[in-house]
């Protein structure tokens, strides 16, 4: 065993087996980000009523699992081998064998990973190993594939997809004015939150970054409070939770970080992406996806505020959204006017991509899903964020990645999607 692999996992055991306090400093650089990726869960779910593409049958879902232990034989002291019995299981069920013996040879041959096996920590809420690089996958066909494509259907249109050249998924997209837009992502290459100012063609400078927290969306409150929500793993409970805070104008700081009490395990993975939204009535309701038992489709809840200061929640009954539909985005939320954006399940890939598609409601609680993709077939898409430009035009920032299972990059892209 080289020296460095030595060196390498025992920084990473110190860290698994310690716990950062809180710091809300954007120059200290934190392992313990949580980058939120698609995840494959072991069986299939009944079908239900509503699909994407009724015309598709579901296929079976991913029913074979990583084998730790042959990884272990032949990387004994390899970066799995300092987790915990919990933690190898959700490894391995969102990866496969062979993808896990090249992630321990590149670590002791070459200290770095691709990014979709350092994506397994993340989706597992484990900081990935420290001081490790990410090196470029094989193929570059998410850049080529992702730029100058347009899409239309029988009630929209996505026009000019095309790619930020930025690794990064759970995009936040705000205006700053009318000449500029600030974007919060996760990042591989600043190992947190990436908080960028971009032009509207969306050519951005990162400013700073934020750490120990995923998933960040920000609202201005009725009472002019600049709130932020997002998912973060609480040390005393040793459970993810969304939390809220108070964010500086500039969206580097923040303060008074409260949460939102709907704790889930730490291995929960198909769970979170919160979207807030500022609702007519003045309250802020918050989306975010859930599942009742680890291997059913994910179902879309949300939870409204008890008054104007977005701080205490209360569960909105029933279900938003059911069937495996994913990453909610809500792009306009007007007295008996609302429009959201959302993905789908990665379960099924790549017999079924993810794709982007679009919905509406009076009330921000019954939606009306249009089962038709706005997004290419053949390439996935997720993690929409978007605002409008006018009545019939939103500027979307999202997600991309091949539709291939196993080790893939995930680009952001952008997009102008055009509603009759």
């Amino acid at each position: 065993m080289s020296n460095k692999l030595t060196l390498t996992t025992v920084v990473f055991l110190s860290l698994l087996i310690s716990c950062s306090s809180e710091d809300t400093s954007i120059s200290e650089i934190s392992e313990n980000q949580e980058l939120t990726q698609e995840t494959n869960t072991p069986t299939k779910p009944e079908p239900e009523e509503a699909k994407p593409e009724p015309e598709e049958a579901k296929p079976e879902l991913k029913t074979e699992i990583a084998d730790i232990e042959e990884v272990l034989k032949e990387f004994p002291q390899g970066a799995l081998s300092f987790l915990s019995n919990n933690e190898k299981q959700c490894i391995a069920e969102i990866s496969t064998t062979e993808s896990l013996k090249s992630m321990e040879k590149s670590l002791m041959e070459e200290g770095k990973i691709l990014q979709e096996q350092m994506d397994y920590f993340a989706s597992c809420n484990l900081p990935g190993p420290p001081g490790i690089g990410i090196k470029e996958a094989a193929s570059s066909a998410a850049t080529e594939n992702v730029q100058e494509t347009s899409y239309s259907t029988s009630f929209a249109s996505i026009e000019n997809i095309t790619s930020l050249g930025e690794d990064g998924v759970s995009p936040h997209l705000e205006k700053v004015d009318e000449k500029t837009l600030r974007l919060f992502y996760s990042s591989i290459k600043v190992k947190g939150i990436a908080v960028s100012l971009c032009d509207y063609q969306l050519n951005c400078e990162i400013q700073g970054s934020l750490q120990r927290m995923s998933d960040l969306t920000i609202i201005e409150t009725k009472d002019g409070v600049r709130r932020g929500y997002f998912v973060e793993l609480n040390p005393q409970t040793n459970q993810k939770d969304i939390f809220t805070a108070i964010f500086s104008e500039d969206g580097l700081s923040y303060s008074e970080k409260t949460p939102l009490g709907f704790p889930v395990d730490r291995d929960e993975i198909a769970w979170g992406v919160p979207d807030a939204v500022l609702i007519p009535n003045g309250l802020v309701r918050v989306y975010w996806t859930y599942t009742e038992d680890k291997t059913s489709d994910e179902k879309l809840i949300s939870a409204t505020s008890k008054t104007t200061k977005g701080i205490d929640f209360v569960m909105d009954p029933g279900y938003r959204l059911e069937n495996g539909y994913v990453d909610f985005e809500v792009i306009k939320a007007e007295e008996g006017d609302w429009k959201a954006l959302m993905s789908y399940t990665p379960h099924y890939m790549p017999e079924i991509p993810q794709s982007l598609f679009y919905a509406t409601s009076k009330d921000g609680l019954d939606w009306d899903l249009i089962e038709e993709r706005i997004t290419p077939k053949g390439y996935t898409y997720f993690d929409p964020t978007g605002i409008p430009i006018d009545e019939k035009n939103y500027l979307i920032v999202g997600s991309a990645a091949p539709n291939v299972m196993g080790d893939r990059e995930h680009l952001l892209f952008t997009a102008m999607l055009v509603l009759p």
